[in-house]
């Protein structure tokens, strides 16, 4: 058998690694900022504050700082709860969003600005997003339906607790 001659590599120019399997991350910072000024309309439908969160939520995707991300979480959460009717039905819709952005957010932030991420990585990520669904969803449901009978203090404390309760299994569980 004949092998054929394999090109030799011209000068200058850097090999190609294969991507398969990989994303780049421009591609999540991006979906990341429109996730979030998605939920920002949500929020701020019919005002021209809409312009603040938008800003900063681009800025929360592109920068890696907590004081950014923590403001564009900030200004969603603050702008539905003041903006938003109490029971209205896209509080299912606002509470998955807002965990994927946090999650993304998190993500993103200990990631360099230009590079990749593996498929699988992105899938495990989306795996324990669910999981965390299964929990938020129902307690956002229960806020729906105790919402006229008078104060939600009662589902806020539910939700902080379960959130404590994670942080301090994740905490105490082997390996970590």
């Amino acid at each position: 058998m004949r092998r054929r001659a394999v090109p030799a590599r011209t000068a200058g120019s850097p090999a190609v690694p294969d991507r398969r399997g990989l994303v780049p991350l421009w591609m999540v910072r991006s979906a990341t900022a429109l996730l979030a000024i998605l939920l920002g309309s949500i929020a701020w439908s019919g005002s021209a504050w809409i312009v603040l969160p938008l800003v900063v939520a681009a800025g929360a995707a592109a920068l890696r700082s907590v004081g950014v991300v923590s403001l564009s979480l900030l200004l969603l959460v603050v702008a539905y709860a003041v903006n938003v009717p109490a029971g209205s039905p896209w509080l299912l819709v606002f509470v998955a969003g807002l965990h994927a952005v946090f999650i993304l957010y998190l993500l993103l932030l200990y990631l360099p600005l230009r590079g990749w991420i593996s498929v699988a990585a992105l899938r495990r990520l989306g795996v324990s997003f669910l999981r965390i669904q299964a929990v938020a969803q129902p307690v956002a449901v229960l806020a729906l339906l105790v919402g006229d009978a008078g104060s939600s203090l009662p589902v806020v404390l539910a939700g902080v607790a379960a959130l404590l309760t994670w942080a301090v299994w994740l905490l105490r569980r082997p390996g970590s």
